[in-house]
């Protein structure tokens, strides 16, 4: 009887333990293509506002700006 419940013991311990295992693997990978896709945002958002040209936006009318955004969304707004 004793063998037996130190059996069952370490069967649920060893699939508690598995189970732990695959979760922290999900966590990890969840957590990397968070980063993943933050940098993948961050690269895009530099590459729009260098292509806005924000520092001479008084400069445009408001249809030269229109033309310009809808160019550069056109251009760099999504990933091929």
């Amino acid at each position: 009887m004793k063998n037996l419940r130190i059996t069952l013991a370490v069967i649920f311990l060893s699939i508690v333990f598995l189970i732990s295992l695959k979760t922290y693997r999900h966590f990890i990978i969840s957590s990397d293509l968070k980063n993943e896709e933050k940098l993948k945002l961050k690269k895009s958002a530099e590459v729009l506002n260098e292509c806005f040209d924000l520092k001479n936006k008084s400069k445009r009318t408001l249809n030269e700006s229109m033309k310009l955004i809808e160019y550069c969304l056109e251009e760099f707004g999504f990933e091929k």
